[in-house]
């Protein structure tokens, strides 16, 4: 049977929220039905985040998903390229790099600024509708504002100095936004004075914002104005040209800087498609999203026009994804259908959207969510929260705290949510020496154990208070309680013979337990010494009490390390105190060369934990834990080990199928040389 070639064309919201659909409905269907999304780029761009890299809040990357990324271990085949015809007859797409054959295709090419045939301004004005025009726009104020600070013309340097956003939508509001924080920290840095400044926004309708309410809309004109913003409302432009631009009322703003975002229509390529028009340039579709022209040819995002409620569907991020699913959902029936499988008829479309969120900036917004209004920065931090989910739907955990670090951790100039508080980076030099002293210290642990026996003592006695066996039962978590309650109390002289000064899991159980006159399998001579080496409260074989050099932090073990001692570690005792013995010399040494940092600060964590919890450690073992938290962080890439082996091993990790599918890999994923092979022939399967 030949395959069913499903194409999506565009990478956009739409587009890979549809593939994404498909290859979860066809996913066990692989040698039947072929995925493909085309693109003219390698990435998907965060087109609601273009703003914040106009107003340099992030970098270009942070709006930037790559599809490797987004399809890692999909049953979505990739192809860039730009397509130039769609055949719909002959069921073909033509494009600069080949053709391609299609059963069934989604359309979602998005769409494009619209100038509505106002003179000058396609020509004299920086549009906001891709990262190319984010980066001119930013490249462009940066380069305007040092220039106007050699400017010595008051009224060119005036001009220089006056930044127009026309267009009072979410576009518009969220750039003039970025542009408050962003222009008094251009100012400083070349030597003029903010009050030079003139930011401002100008809509022809009566008001900005109109999707909102009223009161988060006032909440939002209120903000802006109070940072300077001159918002013109009932002004609109007629004529632009190369400094300067013309409101209807004959009003002349002289201005370098003139951004226009003042609405959208469908791409000039999907116009020209021979389907059947609906308005500005948007192809008309039926409930399903599909083209009234062909059964085959579906639609979704921004390009598409249909009525709902007497209004056209917004061209919005929710609207783009509720269409692309229920275009997917078109196709999932028709080729399950064909293929004799079990489908679930299609609903027609029905939105539902949960509201809008407008940023002004790094540290201020509003939204309407679900009846609810917001402003602040708490409005700001449930709009992190929902792009947070976003991008865990599209590229899972990984994509999340990707966006987490964009947009949170990496911020400079205190244009975060929580300001600056996390910006600044420490070297991981400086970290080096408390790297390496944390691993001696867990030497120290170690080797003294070695010394005492803990890898020949077979009896497992060093880790394990209890009966040997299974059958303590509550017996023993009574038991073991009381001896540790005793031991606490235990208030004599000090050991005169302590091997080693204080030890972090000053561990001395076995004394304890005798004690409390609990019966235990190492004799009591040996007891002695475990005891007095770790310096705890121990009990000599006489029974004379003895005090504590460092008493642990807490009275008596928690009840799940009892219950793990108990039932896990009685099963196995000896295996428990080799493991403890080899994690400290272990952790040690890794620590010292840099080596594996990361994994043995974990272990390290996780060891000194149970220490704690299990009343064998002091104030002490509040250190090792805080300094293994640091050590997390990578602190081996300097002056050790994992500088040369971290790479390697990210590159090897990055290829295993189950990291990629899960989208656990590190940055962005690998492939093998027969995983490259096996994707450059699915794309041939596709190519005419």
């Amino acid at each position: 049977m030949d395959k069913k070639h499903i194409i999506v064309l565009g990478g956009g919201y739409a587009g890979v929220h549809a593939a994404k659909r498909l290859h979860k409905a066809f996913k066990r269907q692989r040698d039947t039905v072929e995925i493909t999304l085309i693109d003219r780029h390698r990435h998907h761009t965060l087109m609601t985040e273009l703003h914040e890299v106009a107003g340099n809040r992030v970098e270009e990357s942070s709006v930037k998903i790559s599809f490797d990324r987004i399809f890692s271990g999909k049953q979505v085949n990739v192809v860039r390229d730009e397509i130039t015809n769609i055949d719909f007859k002959e069921q073909v797409l033509t494009g600069k790099a080949g053709s391609y054959v299609y059963d069934q295709i989604i359309i979602a090419t998005g769409a494009e600024s619209t100038d509505f045939n106002i003179p000058g301004v396609k020509e004299h004005s920086f549009y906001l509708w891709s990262l190319e025009d984010a980066l001119r726009i930013k490249n462009h104020i940066i380069e305007i504002v040092r220039k106007a600070s050699y400017e010595k013309d008051p009224v060119v340097r005036k001009e220089m100095l006056t930044f127009a956003v026309a267009g009072g939508g979410f576009t518009g509001v969220e750039l003039v936004g970025e542009l408050i924080e962003w222009l008094p920290i251009l100012c400083k840095e070349n030597g003029i004075d903010y009050s030079e400044v003139t930011l401002m926004n100008v809509e022809a309708l009566g008001n900005i914002l109109n999707m909102l309410p009223d009161k988060p809309r006032d909440k939002a004109i209120s903000y802006m104005e109070k940072k300077g913003v001159i918002i013109k409302t009932n002004s609109l432009i007629v004529h632009a040209d190369e400094n300067s631009f013309t409101l209807k009322d004959g009003t002349v703003i002289n201005t370098h800087t003139f951004i226009w975002t003042c609405g959208v229509r469908g791409t000039t390529f999907c116009h020209s498609l021979g389907l059947k028009d609906g308005k500005v340039q948007r192809k008309a579709v039926d409930e399903y999203m599909r083209s009234p022209d062909y059964d085959n040819v579906y639609l979704a995002g921004d390009g598409i026009w249909f009525i709902e409620n007497e209004r056209p569907v917004p061209q919005i991020v929710e609207a783009a994804e509720q269409t692309a699913a229920t275009a997917a959902d078109g196709i999932i029936y028709t080729i399950k259908k064909e293929l004799g499988l079990k489908a679930t008829e299609p609903k027609p479309f029905k939105s539902n959207f949960h509201g809008y969120m407008v940023s002004i900036g790094g540290r201020y917004a509003v939204s309407y969510n679900m009846g609810m209004a917001m402003s602040g920065l708490f409005a700001q931090g449930v709009k992190h929260l929902v792009n947070m989910y976003y991008q865990a739907g599209v590229c899972g955990f990984n994509g999340a705290w990707t966006y987490f670090k964009h947009e949170i951790l990496n911020i400079k100039n205190r244009r975060s949510l929580i300001g600056g508080l996390a910006a600044y980076k420490h070297q991981a030099y400086w970290m080096v020496l408390l790297r390496m002293y944390l691993g001696v210290m867990w030497l120290l642990e170690g080797i003294p154990k070695i010394m005492e026996g803990w890898l020949t003592d077979t009896s497992g006695s060093k880790v394990y208070w209890g009966p040997l066996g299974n059958s303590g039962g509550s017996d023993a978590v009574a038991a073991s309680s009381e001896a540790w309650g005793e031991a606490a109390e235990a208030t004599t002289e000090i050991v005169a013979e302590t091997i080693g000064g204080v030890s972090v899991a000053s561990a001395s159980y076995p004394a304890a337990a005798a004690a409390a006159g609990v019966e235990i399998a190492q004799p009591a001579a040996e007891a002695v010494s475990a005891a007095s080496g770790y310096g705890e409260a121990a009990v000599e074989a006489t029974g004379e009490a003895v005090k504590q050099f460092a008493p642990p932090l807490l009275d008596e073990p928690l009840g799940i390390y009892v219950w793990i001692n108990d039932n896990i570690v009685a099963l196995v005792p000896y295996l428990f105190q080799i493991i403890i013995v080899l994690a400290e010399v272990g952790i040690g040494l890794m620590l010292i060369g840099g080596l594996l940092t990361a994994p043995a600060a974990v272990v390290s964590l996780g060891l000194s934990i149970m220490f704690l919890i299990g009343a064998m450690a002091g104030k002490e073992i509040l250190w090792f834990m805080i300094v293994s938290i640091v050590m997390i962080g990578g602190a081996g890439r300097a002056f050790g080990l994992d500088y040369w082996v971290m790479p390697w091993i990210k590159k090897i990790w990055n290829k295993i199928p189950i990291v990629k599918n899960l989208y656990l890999f590190m940055d962005e994923p690998e492939f093998t040389r027969k995983q490259l092979e096996r994707r450059a022939q699915r794309n041939k399967d596709v190519v005419q």
